[in-house]
């Protein structure tokens, strides 16, 4: 799959999850799989609340975490894959 700054991401809406402390916690009833998220996966899971570009969510990441651009895309982009691998994102 080729990703973009502008491909537009959302969640899975089957997808449950739930927030424990600063991390999160999902579900996938279809697949039956349970995911955790760590404290940045889950700023990124929060982000997605309603879709986005990584466009828009890598400045907010980058205020948050003191990460250059490059690696913080880096980062991001190796994330977004794998959880759109697990069915937990959809990309348009």
């Amino acid at each position: 799959m080729k990703l973009t700054n502008d491909t537009v991401l959302q969640r899975n809406p089957e997808i449950i999850s739930s927030k424990i402390d600063d991390e999160v916690v999902m579900m996938s009833i279809e697949e039956g799989k349970y995911f955790g998220l760590d404290p940045i996966g889950s700023i990124i899971w929060e982000l997605l609340d309603e879709p986005q570009s990584l466009e828009q969510i890598l400045p907010i990441l980058m205020q948050e975490f003191d990460v250059t651009e490059a690696q913080c895309e880096k980062d991001c982009m190796t994330f977004i894959l794998d959880m759109i691998d697990k069915k937990t994102l959809i990309s348009h």
